[in-house]
């Protein structure tokens, strides 16, 4: 008996011992959008960069409850920076991506995170930490259909690192999921604030691209009305709607078609529905899909 406890006493030492050596790591140092993927089977981990360092690790949750019971974990992901400041986000049972790096020429390492939400068609939640005069600032780039993406360049060459996201309001909108077609969307991070610069033409090139792509979907797929309204898209940022148009009247299908409606109010957080009496219904594909355009703000309202 005596010796059973003694092995147990030897056992939890050495468990205290090997989780205090596990904590006192030091964080490995990582190149600028080196990809660092993190499990809940690897306990704490920490990386860094310049004076920005990430640390993954599993925290009892909180509070506790019908869905959190004492001893079930959760994932998180700590950043802090040399002057002692820090922000902690939640993280994913499934999967956590992060990398660090400069956003902007010559500044400092900033933090960008991805996680898989989990759900059908979703998602990629990607979030930002950048250090800023007032702290360290969360921005939220949201969550988008499909796999990760890799570390921004500078598209336009502005000094700024351009996040190239999907937009999935057209996904379901046109066509089933797998014949909708989601135009793309340009991010900048600036002061620790997400901004949207689809719109500026310098980001032509990005447009282009995806406008060549939808065309060919348009034009030769049975099920192209996902295509179409994509094409529309990009061309509405390239300012070439107006020449498009026509050929997107020629080769949407009629039959069975698909649009969004539009509600004049808020609709219901409980079911999306829309009241009585302030559902907008479009009679036909060509004039839905422009009045998305323009709620979308692709296009100006006439």
């Amino acid at each position: 008996m005596e010796g059973n406890r003694l092995n147990i006493r030897l056992l939890t030492l050495c468990a205290t011992l090997i989780a205090c050596t596990a904590a006192a790591l030091p964080a490995k140092t990582v190149r600028p959008g080196q990809k660092i993927e993190w499990t809940m089977g690897d306990g704490r981990k920490s990386w860094r960069l310049g004076d920005l360092t990430a640390t993954f690790d599993r925290v009892q949750c909180a509070p506790l409850g019908e869905d959190c019971e004492d001893g079930d974990v959760e994932p998180v992901l700590t950043v802090a920076d040399g002057q002692g400041r820090s922000v902690t986000l939640d993280g994913s049972p499934m999967q956590n991506i992060a990398m660090l790096g400069p956003l902007t020429k010559g500044g400092p390492a900033a933090l960008f995170f991805q996680d898989y939400t989990g759900g059908m068609h979703c998602c990629q939640r990607m979030r930002v930490v950048t250090a800023t005069p007032d702290g360290l600032k969360i921005a939220e780039l949201g969550a988008y259909d499909g796999a990760e993406i890799g570390w921004p360049s500078d598209i336009d060459g502005d000094g700024i690192r351009d996040f190239v996201v999907t937009d999935d309001r057209f996904l379901y909108a046109f066509e089933s999921y797998a014949a909708s077609v989601a135009p793309p969307r340009v991010l900048n991070v600036i002061d620790g604030v997400m901004v949207d610069v689809s719109a500026d033409p310098r980001f032509a090139s990005v447009f282009r691209k995806s406008a060549a792509s939808a065309r060919k979907a348009c034009i030769g797929d049975d099920y192209p009305n996902g295509a179409c309204a994509a094409w529309a898209a990009s061309a509405a940022r390239l300012g070439t709607l107006d020449t498009v148009w026509p050929v997107i009247l020629a080769e949407y299908r009629r039959e069975p078609a698909a649009w969004p409606d539009q509600c004049k109010v808020e609709r219901s957080e409980e079911d999306d529905s829309c009241p009585d009496g302030q559902l907008i219904e479009y009679p036909d594909y060509p004039t839905g899909l422009r009045a998305f355009l323009i709620e979308t703000g692709y296009i100006p309202a006439a």
